[in-house]
């Protein structure tokens, strides 16, 4: 799973009433327990259920899914568990019996499917549909591992709002297993537990685990990587201790900017780079595209927030970023007192982002369109053809000669013609940092481009 689908998984956890949360002292589910008869560790074919007598509710074998909790009230079994792809918490409602060792769980009788507990919408089952969690289980203790342990925080150290616990099971640096867990109250110490499949993991092969605790996108706390010691059934205890990824809140003045598509803080007068995260930072970005003059206009601002590491697009990488706080917005195309790195138009390859206020979205396959400007041609290419020609540049004016072109037929072809047709109204330039806007004879936007520098 990439960090940032983590992240967002993580927030649909934190954010919701209900969801998985640390375990209490019950037994595990490999272990009989006379709470509960229904506790325990159920099979069929390939999908495993694991129900602990405390509610939490585990899938050790879905990729897609982490159990979350489960309940019954008479002969209604509820489960609810977070689905990666819907990026959502859902829940099913199932009529079940138990027989000795046999569990059989079977769709409601003109039971229609539940709504996803955050909002997010859902496709209805229909008729033919057969429910997720349905079939004869048998009782099977065999079919999973157990891995137990807690996290510490360091000392007087405080939990975050809307916290989340990740702990990730690594073989080799790979990741066998992650569960996200809600954590709630104010404690030094959170349990966990980890359910895998029992043929998941290696006799022979050295296991690792490690810890995070993130809030508003971003890692609070987090654990060394530990090897975990081996015994009869499985691995023993661990306790990871926490170290603080966070440093003082502070007062920061830059300009967001944009960086594909992705809002990027730009510290003043330095090339330092920050993600926007945080309690504020939607509000921040929000406010600041609601005022824009022309698409990916940069605006200075002044934040109070919290610098520290997020995790990257790339399992096992960290980007700087800032958790926003609270923030003030300097005028429209003021940069007063704050400068941020510029391309200059020649030597840089422009890369198309807009076409007027449309972002440009391409067919799969197809080149990103682009221009680049030399101190006698402009040259580029629409996405399917080559082109190049004169252009006329003086001060902030830029015209462009008729452009000879490529003549090979692509699917497709719009976004090549609306290329061209923004090229042939460009009347004026202008280079904000990174961003390079064309205005026709109206002084409406034509067309924006991001820098790469050659």
């Amino acid at each position: 799973m990439k960090q940032y689908a983590l992240i967002l998984l993580s927030a649909a956890l934190a954010l919701s009433g209900c969801g998985d949360s640390e375990p209490d002292a019950s037994a595990p589910a490999t272990q009989a327990s006379s709470d509960n008869p229904l506790s325990g560790v159920w099979v069929k074919d390939q999908q495993v259920l694991v129900l602990e007598s405390n509610g939490d509710f585990y899938l050790p074998s879905d990729a897609l899914r982490q159990g979350l909790s489960w309940e019954q009230q008479g002969n209604q079994f509820t489960f609810r568990y977070l689905d990666s792809n819907a990026l959502s918490i859902e829940q099913q409602s199932l009529a079940g019996t138990l027989e000795d060792n046999s569990l059989d769980l079977s769709a409601l009788p003109g039971a229609a499917t539940p709504e996803p507990e955050d909002g997010s919408e859902q496709e209805t089952l229909n008729a033919d549909s057969t429910p997720l969690f349905s079939g004869t289980f048998q009782r099977d203790s065999s079919a999973v591992g157990y891995l137990g342990g807690q996290v510490q925080l360091p000392e007087g150290a405080d939990l975050p709002q809307q916290a989340v616990l990740t702990v990730t099971l690594f073989s080799a640096g790979d990741v066998v297993l992650r569960r996200v867990i809600r954590l709630n109250g104010n404690d030094s110490h959170y349990p966990f537990r980890l359910y895998y499949p029992a043929d998941a993991v290696d006799a022979d092969q050295p296991y690792q685990i490690s810890s995070q605790i993130l809030a508003g996108g971003g890692i609070f706390y987090q654990s060394a990587l530990a090897d975990l010691s081996r015994n009869e059934q499985g691995f023993e205890n661990i306790t990871l201790p926490l170290d603080p990824v966070m440093s003082d809140s502070e007062t920061l003045r830059g300009a967001l900017i944009w960086q594909q598509q992705t809002p990027v803080f730009i510290l003043c007068n330095s090339d330092q780079r920050l993600q926007v995260s945080g309690p504020q930072g939607k509000a921040l970005v929000n406010d600041i595209r609601q005022d824009m003059a022309y698409p990916q206009q940069p605006r200075i601002a002044t934040v109070s927030g919290v610098r520290r590491k997020i995790p990257g697009e790339q399992e096992g990488t960290t980007q700087a970023a800032v958790a926003v706080e609270s923030y003030s917005l300097d005028a429209v195309g003021s940069f007063r007192d704050c400068q941020i790195p510029s391309a200059e138009l020649t030597n840089t390859r422009w890369v198309l982002s807009h076409l007027a206020d449309e972002a440009v979205a391409l067919p799969e396959g197809s080149q990103t369109p682009y221009l680049t400007f030399t101190a006698e041609q402009a040259r580029g290419n629409g996405g399917c053809n080559s082109f190049q020609g004169g252009y006329q540049q003086e001060g902030d004016s830029l015209r462009f000669q008729p452009l000879a072109s490529t003549k090979m037929a692509c699917p497709a072809m719009e976004t090549e013609q609306a290329f061209h047709q923004a090229l042939s109204n460009s009347n004026r330039y202008r280079i904000d940092g990174e961003l390079l806007t064309l205005f026709d004879e109206e002084d409406q936007a034509v067309a924006s481009f991001q820098a790469l520098y050659l």
